[in-house]
Parts: structure tokens; C-alpha cells; sequence
């Protein structure tokens, strides 16, 4: 297998302190398109400015080009850091060995016989360490198997660690990602006579976005002016075929070749006239404060979340008044008048994995919508709660946590 170590991606001064000099791999995708991929860039900012370690990517990013300006020169820097891992991959045979900490990204292969997802570069750090998000809740020997591979597995929700824990792991601690909060604050809004609900994640079954269309098609019955926002690109076709499996809506959105999905028919054909629907297709992370400006609501009717949903946390940070279900890793995000909860949450049983999922009310949150639209007071108060609570959600406070326990 070929190797990895910190002398083939920097010169090190002979004066440096050795505490400075040390690699952090990062073994997942960083990008501006997904959650993982977010995370991925904003720890790796931080991992730099906190400078026990430096961030290694080990595996090629995406759309980096597009990052703000604040993150140029750390892109810069990744950019080259992945240059040298290409050309220690490129001269090796088999995965990559690396000559310092690893930290993995896992999802629900944690439960399955083997991880290893053939399209990473299959790695192994001097010390290994996991951050997992998962939503199927069927823990099993596997699992147990494959935790024991980490020194320490990061459950990405309470939800998420509680499981891990009451499953008997003993080597789990508790991951919650941040909001970058100097881009996401209120700023004046950009509003104008429409009421806005806006809505985002990819369209899939988990995602609860055909809950969300069955209560908006009966909210503007009564509320023409609404009009339903969204950022659910999806280029996946095989993750949207469950979108119908709720019974709230039919068929499946179209995509073309290009992967565009196209969502306003679709949101069209279940009974939402066109005039009340907006699509804002898919939306570079820096640009979604300008999405945020614009709406009076998000809402988030997600019947399940193995994190903390970056999206909601976002828009809470940004000042908008969230309608969150109160399920799984929502919970994390759930207090007192920070959010409007939907508390009925009814279980999901003809789903084996589903424990612990919910399936919000479309009437709550019909009636939600509703008092949000005639109590504006109320709403922007809730919005300013959420944005105070987020305050505690920094990326720097999150990855410090991460470091501090990586470098015990």
C-alpha cells in the first residue's frame, strides 16, 4: 500500500515546534453541494487557525472554485495538499497508508458487513477516528465490529450517540457540527408582499418534502399569497423514488440529462398552483444568506435526521423562524420558543430501520403556517431566539471540541 507522511507534503522548518507540524486527514469529499462536503471545508478552516494539526483532504474536493473569498488561501493550500496525496496514490498500489491521524466520514454502513465505499481511496491513519451519521437505527454485531476499528466514533446527534451507546459501545463521543455564523446572521430582509415559506435539503422520502407539499397545497387554499421556496436538488434518481412511499403525493420529479430536477412540476402535478411555487435550484453554500433573506418561515418536516440538519441550523442562525419536527436529530435543535416544534409525530413501523423516525401531522403543520402568517410578532421574536441559540454552534467551538479530543 502506498505511503503517507507529513515530510512528503510540507518542508519543515528546523525551528518549528513539532506540535505545529502535525496532519489531520480528513477522508471525505469537500465541497459546496452537500453536507458532508461543507463540514468538510469549515473543519478544515478550523483545524488550521486552531494549529495543533493541518488538514489533509484525501480525497479529490469539488467546487472549491467557488468558495467566498475567506477561504481562498486555505483552498490553496488543500489544493496542493490533495496534489501530493494524488501523486502518493498514483505511484503506490492498493489504498494509502497514512503516517498520521485519520478522521473517517460514516453513514448507515456503519450497521453493514463492509464499510469501505470502493470509490475512496480505502486509507488507514496512525490513529483512527470516525464521525458518524446515521438515520437506519439497526445497530448490530457489525456495528460492534466496525467501531472497534476507531479509537473514538463521533455519533453527529444525541439521537445518534444514545443509540450507539445503548447498542453497549463504550469508545463513542458526541460530534456537533457548526453554522459558520459571520455568513449566516439576520440581515435586513429582502421581502416583499408574498409570503414565503421556504424549504431545502435534497428531495427524498427522509427529507419529509412530500409532507411539507400535502400542507402547502391546503395552506394556499386559504393564504394566495404564499409561495412555497425550495432548494431540494436532487441528481440522484434512485434516493427520490421514495418520495411517494408517504402516500401525500404522486410520482416523481423529472430529471434531464444534465441531472436538473425538475421540481416545480413536479410540486405542480401534486395540486400546488405554479404561480405559488418557486425553485431556486441548487444554490452555492455562501449564496444561501440571500435565500434566507427573502422568507418569512423555513420549514423542516424531516422525519429523520442523524445529525442536526445543517440547512435548519442555518436558516435559524439567519434569523427565520423554523417550524422543526421533533424527532431524531432535530431534537438537538429544539428549546423553548427557539423554533415552532411539530410535537405529533406519528411512528413510522412499516419501515424496519425507522425507530425513532416520525411522521409529522400535516395538519400541525397547516396550522403552523398559519400562525406564523397572522402573528408576525411572534415569529420574528422565535427567529431571534433561534438565531441567539445558534450562537453556541460555531464552527470553532465544534471542531475545538474535535481536536481537543483527538489530541488527548
Amino acid at each position: 500500500m502506498a505511503k503517507l507522511n507529513e515530510s512528503k507534503l510540507v518542508n519543515h522548518s528546523p525551528n518549528s515546534n513539532s506540535h505545529l507540524n502535525n496532519w489531520l486527514g480528513l477522508n471525505w469529499q469537500l465541497s459546496l453541494s452537500s453536507g458532508w462536503g461543507i463540514a468538510g471545508l469549515n473543519v478544515s478552516r478550523e483545524i488550521e487557525m486552531d494549529g495543533r494539526y493541518r488538514a489533509v483532504p484525501l480525497y479529490p474536493s469539488a467546487q472549491l472554485d467557488h468558495a467566498s473569498e475567506e477561504f481562498t488561501s486555505l483552498v490553496d493550500k488543500l489544493k496542493r495538499r490533495e496534489e501530493e496525496v494524488a501523486k502518493v496514490l498514483g505511484s503506490g498500489e492498493g489504498g494509502l497508508v497514512c503516517g498520521f491521524p485519520v478522521i473517517h466520514s460514516l453513514g448507515n454502513s456503519l450497521h453493514e458487513d463492509d464499510m469501505h465505499n470502493p470509490v475512496k481511496p480505502l486509507c488507514r491513519g496512525s490513529r483512527e477516528f470516525g464521525i458518524v451519521f446515521f438515520e437506519n437505527n439497526t445497530p448490530n454485531d457489525f456495528t460492534t465490529q466496525n467501531a472497534k476499528q476507531f479509537e473514538i466514533l463521533f455519533g453527529g446527534s444525541t439521537w445518534n450517540t444514545r443509540v450507539l451507546r445503548e447498542h453497549g459501545l463504550t469508545n463513542v463521543d458526541k460530534f456537533i457540527q457548526g453554522v459558520d455564523l459571520n455568513l449566516f446572521r439576520p440581515i435586513p430582509r429582502g421581502r416583499g408582499e408574498r409570503f414565503i415559506v421556504y424549504s431545502g435539503g435534497k428531495l427524498e422520502h427522509r427529507k419529509g418534502q412530500d409532507i411539507l407539499v400535502a400542507a402547502f397545497r391546503e395552506f394556499v387554499k386559504t393564504h394566495p399569497d404564499a409561495v412555497l421556496a425550495t432548494t431540494w436538488h436532487n441528481p440522484w434518481q434512485e434516493s427520490i423514488m421514495g418520495i411517494t412511499l408517504g402516500g401525500h403525493v404522486a410520482n416523481v420529479p423529472r430529471i434531464d440529462d444534465a441531472g436538473n430536477c425538475d421540481i416545480m412540476r413536479w410540486i405542480a402535478e401534486n395540486g400546488v398552483p405554479e404561480k405559488n411555487i418557486h425553485d431556486y435550484g441548487m444554490v452555492s453554500n455562501h449564496l444561501m444568506p440571500e435565500v434566507f433573506a427573502q422568507a418569512d418561515v423555513a420549514v423542516f418536516p424531516n422525519r429523520c435526521e442523524g445529525g442536526t440538519n445543517l440547512v435548519a441550523m442555518e436558516a435559524m442562525a439567519s434569523g427565520v423562524p423554523c417550524i422543526l419536527s421533533a424527532n431524531t436529530g432535530h431534537l438537538d435543535l429544539i428549546e423553548d420558543d427557539n423554533c415552532y416544534p411539530i410535537t405529533n409525530q406519528a411512528e413510522i413501523s412499516s419501515l424496519p430501520y425507522a425507530k425513532d423516525w416520525g411522521e409529522s401531522s400535516v395538519d400541525e403543520i397547516v396550522e403552523l403556517l398559519c400562525r406564523v402568517y397572522a402573528n408576525k410578532h411572534e415569529a420574528r421574536l422565535r427567529g431571534e431566539q433561534g438565531t441567539k441559540f445558534m450562537q453556541d454552534w460555531s464552527w470553532e467551538k465544534r471542531t475545538k471540541y474535535l481536536i481537543d479530543r483527538i489530541s488527548e
